[in-house]
């Protein structure tokens, strides 16, 4: 039998793994192979000199997550983020102490949802998640089906007998769904006491006000240190009905006298919306509130503040620190009795903790800056329902936004917020089959549509710039990101293949040029590694063009490129809102699916004319397509899918939200309350839109009850409409 080890450290080894080896040795159970994950020097150094007693050779385990797939050729990375997750969170969010934790407590609250979004959280860093014990247990189960290429699978998911796997897991919360998860596909679970974490611990002996006073002490430290001094708190009765404003998340693009760039200030540009309504919210240590940000605003007549010390880089920002909220009684916390003495009793109380925390800070922030609309895109944590919780406190809405086109559902995609403006009906349906509760789903159409005719000159301009240095013809390349750790996440490996393959065309045929238009053009660099070299080799040839900018992600649009390009190639068939974003623009759009993602709705488009396996036939079609009179019938063209990706498609989706929040505003300016403003707010939409336009969205995790039209979900929805 083979086994894995999540952790090899001696500790591990002498308390846990020696001990069973021995027991085990000559027996049915015997482990003759074990690989370690992670391991220590030490670790690894006692677990080889034991081979003699143990009968066991110990090597670390190599694997990059690219390669790994299950039997239908499924990326295992992709296939447990999407489905396995969801799976594991319906079972845990159905054990009676999950349920105990949240029911019977005083309403409104969306602390299920928060619990529920906590546990599912993926997050590459957190070795101590639920989602990297599933990623592990589909990883080791992959090699060890390796390790016996001539025999049967493991028996789950795919049946058959299976060379027996072990793997030694550290202990976590919810160990039980994760067990009852493994045994499903055939994988044995041993328990592994886990590393000390002296932090947790203090944390689970602290006092709940004690933790409120260190996080205060730790903010006004920061404070100090950058010279920022905080403003005032004031309430919400302080402010006159002129100043009930809409707080609206930054996340990396201001561009607002540049409407053809990414702006998270976009369907301000398309409303009419007085900018003095807005105050942006920064967040980020790594693009901080600057001088020029603030200028930025100011000319535009718009406030920022920024809500941690290190989102503040200029000593003039308004800020708003957690030192600031009120504090907190331990009674107001929500009572947590499930299992008090287990580690899923702790988890379920630190969680109430944080949400407790989180709502009381951001109530104390809207009340200060006079908010009654929250917008933001980011719903991937569980923060957004504690935001949503302490706005609605307030008598305000939280609403978010679709940034990407969303295809697939996850657990990672569960939303609990008041409005979400989609792009169309089908992203109702994946936010229901994700779990989401949304009582008002805002059909728009895709939100970054006014760009398209704003790009077309530009796109004009480089078409031509290209084809005076020889280009007959141009590709256009758009990826996403990819990131350092290959064994848990995309590494770097299909960035440099897909760029060097490309680079080598342009340098090998003359008559070609290039388009790059990268997710994080400010790492590209740095992760094509030796691919760089053959960037600059091509960017000194005239023929090929990047678009550069943007402190986190690209400040073009993928359209910019795809309109200048005779064929748009998007690399990635998973987060292809690239792709989806250049179809709708008109461009000849084509996909790239080397990670192994067959089971995507895209693929309707057609294997071989839009959804390609790799390069060399993907390549050779073009050529095809570029010889043949009229070219290849079906290249590229979503003709039949954009009405069920955009029914409107009209360049008009950024006011319609635009115009939909103006109308939130002048209800609550009105003196309505939440209810009421919200129902007025849909009824005009569906006046001017279609009643299909507005829908309710109600989780349905086991039984497929599909997202209904405002004309049937009053009594769902609550609303007088």
């Amino acid at each position: 039998m083979i086994g894995f080890v999540e952790r090899l450290t001696l500790r591990t080894w002498c308390r846990s793994l020696l001990p069973r080896f021995l027991k085990w040795r000559g027996g049915g159970q015997a482990v003759t192979r074990c690989l370690a994950v992670d391991h220590s020097r030490l670790g690894l150094w006692c677990a080889r000199a034991c081979r003699r007693l143990t009968g066991v050779t110990v090597e670390p385990l190599r694997h990059r997550l690219v390669d790994c797939r299950d039997e239908r050729g499924l990326s295992l990375w992709l296939r447990v983020n999407a489905e396995d997750l969801l799976e594991v969170q319906a079972d845990v969010t159905a054990d009676p102490r999950f349920r105990r934790a949240h029911e019977g407590l005083p309403q409104p609250n969306r602390l299920r949802a928060y619990l529920a979004i906590a546990f599912a959280e993926i997050d590459v860093a957190d070795q101590r998640s639920v989602w990297r014990a599933l990623l592990l247990i589909q990883v080791c189960r992959w090699r060890a089906q390796r390790e016996a290429p001539a025999g049967p699978a493991l028996q789950g998911g795919a049946g058959g007998e299976a060379p027996r796997a072990v793997l030694f897991l550290e202990r976590r919360p919810w160990f039980g769904a994760i067990e009852r998860y493994a045994a499903r596909w055939g994988m044995t679970l041993a328990q592994v006491p886990p590393a000390p974490d002296v932090r947790a611990w203090l944390q689970g002996l602290a006092p709940f006000e004690v933790l409120q006073e260190v996080r205060r002490i730790r903010s006004r430290w920061a404070a100090a240190r950058r010279g920022l001094r905080p403003t005032g708190r004031s309430r919400l009765a302080a402010h006159p009905a002129s100043r009930v404003r809409i707080a609206v998340d930054y996340y990396g693009h201001l561009n607002l006298a540049e409407p053809e760039r990414q702006s998270n200030l976009f369907f301000w540009q398309r409303s009419s919306l007085p900018a003095a309504d807005l105050v942006v919210t920064f967040a980020l240590p790594q693009d901080p509130l600057d001088e020029a940000k603030a200028a930025e605003l100011s000319r535009a007549g718009m406030a920022a503040i920024a809500l941690r010390p290190e989102a503040a880089a200029a000593p003039e920002a308004q800020a708003f620190f957690p030192h600031q909220a009120r504090r907190i009684g331990r009674g107001e916390v929500p009572p947590i009795e499930a299992s008090p003495g287990t580690l899923e009793g702790r988890w379920l109380r630190r969680q109430a903790s944080q949400y407790t925390l989180e709502r009381a800070y951001w109530a104390d922030l809207f009340a200060s800056q006079g908010v009654k609309v929250y917008v933001s895109w980011f719903k991937m944590t569980e923060i957004h329902c504690a935001i949503a919780d302490a706005l609605q406190d307030l008598g305000g809405v939280t609403a978010i936004y679709h940034r990407s086109y969303e295809l697939d559902p996850s657990a990672e995609s569960t939303t609990a917020a008041d409005i979400v403006f989609g792009f169309s009906p089908a992203g109702a349906e994946m936010e229901r089959r994700s779990g989401s509760v949304i009582p008002y789903y805002v059909v728009t159409g895709y939100l970054g549509d006014h760009r398209f005719p704003l790009l077309r000159e530009r796109a004009q301009d480089l078409r031509e710039a290209l084809a005076r240095r020889g280009a007959a013809r141009i590709l256009a390349y758009c990826d996403e990101n990819s990131f350092d750790e290959a064994r848990w996440a995309p590494g770097h490996v299909l960035t440099r293949e897909h760029h060097a393959f490309l680079l080598e065309r342009l340098l090998d045929e003359p008559w070609l040029g290039l388009v790059l238009k990268p997710k994080a053009p400010h790492t590209l660099r740095r992760r094509l590694g030796p691919v760089a070299a053959l960037l600059d080799r091509a960017l000194a040839t005239g023929r090929c063009v990047m678009f550069e900018g943007g402190r986190i992600q690209g400040s073009y649009p993928p359209a910019a490129a795809a309109l200048a390009a005779d064929v748009m190639v998007h690399g990635h068939l998973y987060g292809a809102t690239a792709g989806v974003e250049s179809a709708l623009a008109g461009a000849r759009t084509v996909l790239l699916d080397q990670e192994g993602w067959s089971v995507s709705p895209l693929c309707r488009l057609g294997v071989g004319r839009v959804v390609f396996k790799d390069w060399e036939t993907l390549w050779t079609a073009c050529r095809e397509h570029w010889r043949r009179p009229g070219g290849i019938p079906g290249f590229g063209d979503w003709s039949s899918m954009l009405d069920e990706l955009d029914p409107f498609r009209d360049g008009r989706a950024a006011e319609r939200m635009g115009t939909y929040l103006q109308w939130l505003l002048e209800g609550f300016r009105a003196g309505g309350d939440r209810e009421a403003v919200m129902a007025d707010a849909a009824e005009r939409y569906a006046e001017a839109w279609g009643r299909e336009a507005i829908l309710h969205v109600a989780a349905a995790p086991r039984a497929h009850v599909p997202a209904v039209s405002l004309r049937d979900a009053d009594a769902l929805a609550g609303s007088r409409i």
